[in-house]
């Protein structure tokens, strides 16, 4: 129960990082591609690590990997859905929806590198 509510606060830092990442192509007035590309790369980095670390620990039972990548994952969600809400659906879901993507596969190749490797 530990490593999930550790997944959740590692979810709610996410935006902290996708503006990490974007920051460096950001462009004033403008999206361009890059900025979204710079966040979802930070999303993946961010979520394997932080899955790596915590699967890499909890090798004893195979299933178990799989409560903390949910809860990272759905927190994530429920923050990018949340600023759909609130921005508008207007370009923002170019930005969220990649970003959770990339989170995602991040989270699921964290994992499956943390189970690989910590046994």
């Amino acid at each position: 129960m530990k490593r999930i509510w550790i997944s959740i606060g590692l979810g709610l830092l996410s935006p902290l990082i996708a503006f990490l990442g974007s920051e460096p192509f950001e462009v004033p007035g403008q999206n361009p591609p890059m900025e979204r590309v710079g966040a979802g790369l930070a999303g993946v980095i961010y979520c394997a690590v932080c899955q790596f670390l915590l699967t890499r620990r909890n090798a004893k039972v195979a299933n178990s990997s799989w409560p903390p990548v949910v809860a990272m994952v759905l927190t994530i969600g429920a923050i990018c859905l949340l600023q759909l809400i609130v921005e508008g659906f207007g370009s923002w879901p170019y930005f969220a929806v990649p970003f959770f993507i990339a989170c995602l596969i991040g989270a699921v190749a964290g994992m499956v590198l943390g189970r690989g490797i910590g046994r």
